[in-house]
């Protein structure tokens, strides 16, 4: 049955714009994955327990996730032919509470912190590619920029709720959410710093530090990073994000359905579109690929976030100028090919993301060039591991065109060169279909030296946003990036070792 469904897909693909929207909006009926819907069909009765599980989680209800406690619970069973990261359990508890120092702990701690030290090891990390969790092209610059991003850019100026403060993407809601799918890799990439460095090292400070580092190693030139965030013990502070009834109280949906929650925007404090997304829908409004109806959208999340027009842009195209989307296999064919998020993960006694998309290189299923995380696939640049403003030129150069990648997801190819592996979102697309976004894509093309200047002053405030500062902060100068290793080639793609 999934196979006629992605079959069916691919065909409607072929039929242009009006039938990509009707398959964005379609919601093709769920299959019995065994063949039969009899009440006591085993996948079936999986599927209604996974199904009340959610339910328990978005109602704010506690989810089993074992005992409070400073350390990890119990390790699951390692499924065949995978392998966790060694620190995933610390980066991602699979307890509600992880003991963090005092505020006056860590600033003892912090003041004896030798702050070069930990910045060199972050940039060593930035390459060492691990047989947990592949880099891709051998860099972590992607992920980590990701992992950055979405812990600081929960933050909104309406109440002043989220920020990277308090280290609490590893726990949930955060942890759980979609838009964070696998960056319990990345947290457990993490965890060596983190031991090796103690208390004086908060999980916040880590977390907003591995992407600023690696883009700077790759070629960024930002001008500082500042320590002094403090860790929190749980991920109680988050609760307003949602989603749960604190957040329905606190900062409702003001719309019919989750993905439309900012019909009425100065009626809630809530900041995304989606509960358990960033911003907006990458893929469009409701996954429509419709970037003019984006503009809007983009326009009022990152207000609500604290960007203006030239921030946006900077934040969105700068961003994109590192790593890529990750869709290897169709969602159509794969129920959950990610695997379940850390919630109910630990609720049935598994680990988190445990993908399935089936690895044709002969690797690892669910990682490498088998990975799924957002289910669209590609890199926005050809340098995927070096900063440039190419995201911007091509953005303008080319026309691009919507069709449905491989993992089910729609999104934009070159319409000259539809092979070529890089990519657009619908909320990429959108950048020039607003005259005030134009502007300012049509200024970084050209000028890059306007792009670093806005990027560096976007990211530094996206990453200071919010609550969760010690009385100490010590902010460290940054020199020039260094120049590209003589081993990097001028254009990775297609050379990936994976």
């Amino acid at each position: 049955m999934a196979g006629l469904r992605h079959a069916a897909a691919l065909a409607l693909g072929a039929l242009g714009v009006g039938a990509l929207w009707r398959l964005a909006l379609a919601q093709p009926e769920e299959a019995c994955p065994s063949g039969s819907c009899a009440a006591d069909d085993p996948a079936l009765l999986q599927k209604q327990a996974r199904a009340s599980t959610r339910q328990a989680i978005h109602a704010g209800l506690d989810a089993p996730l074992g005992q409070a406690a400073a350390q990890p619970g119990p390790a699951p069973p390692v499924p065949d032919g995978w392998e966790p990261c060694p620190g995933l359990l610390y980066g991602t508890p699979n307890t509600s509470f992880a003991k963090a120092p005092s505020e006056e702990e860590f600033v003892a701690a912090l003041a004896e912190l030798d702050l070069t030290a930990v910045m060199d090891d972050m940039t060593q990390l930035m390459t060492d590619s691990q047989s947990c969790w592949p880099g891709d092209w051998g860099s972590y610059v992607g992920l980590f920029t990701r992992l950055t991003w979405h812990a600081a850019g929960t933050f909104r100026n309406t109440d002043g709720s989220g920020g990277d403060g308090g280290g609490r993407q590893r726990f949930d809601p955060e942890a759980s959410w979609e838009d964070n799918t696998n960056l319990d890799k990345a947290r457990g990439l993490l965890w060596p710093l983190k031991e090796k460095y103690g208390d004086g090292l908060s999980w916040a400070d880590l977390i907003a530090l591995a992407g600023t580092q690696t883009q700077w190693a790759s070629g960024m030139p930002f001008k500082e990073f500042c320590f002094g965030r403090l860790d929190d013990e749980d991920g109680a502070k988050s609760l307003p994000l949602g989603p749960g009834e604190m957040q329905e109280e606190m900062a409702p949906c003001t719309g019919p359905v989750n993905g439309m929650c900012q019909m009425q925007p100065n009626e809630t404090a809530l900041a995304p579109t989606t509960v358990g997304l960033i911003y907006v829908n990458p893929g469009g409004p409701m996954g429509v690929p419709d970037p003019a109806k984006s503009v809007d959208e983009i326009r009022v999340v990152f207000g609500k976030m604290g960007h203006d027009d030239k921030a946006t842009v900077a934040l969105i195209g700068g961003g994109h100028a590192f790593g890529k989307c990750h869709g290897a296999c169709s969602k159509f064919e794969y129920e959950e090919p990610a695997g379940l998020p850390p919630n109910m993960a630990f609720a049935e006694g598994t680990y988190p993301y445990v993908g399935k998309c089936p690895n044709l290189d002969g690797g690892v299923t669910g990682m490498g060039n088998a990975t799924w995380t957002s289910g669209f696939e590609g890199p926005w640049t050809s340098t995927p591991t070096r900063w440039s403003n190419e995201y911007f030129t091509y953005l303008l150069d080319y026309e691009w065109e919507p069709w449905l990648g491989p993992g089910g997801a729609i999104q934009w190819r070159m319409k000259e060169n539809p092979d070529d592996p890089r990519m657009r979102l619908t909320t990429d697309i959108a950048l020039i279909k607003d005259p005030e976004y134009l502007k300012y894509v049509e200024l970084f093309a050209s000028n890059l030296t306007a792009l670093n200047e806005a990027y560096d002053f976007s990211w530094t405030s996206l990453t200071s946003n919010g609550g969760g500062w010690s009385t100490k902060k010590i902010c460290v100068p940054y020199g020039p990036p260094p120049a590209p290793g003589a081993t990097t080639p001028t254009s990775m793609l297609n050379t990936d070792p994976r």
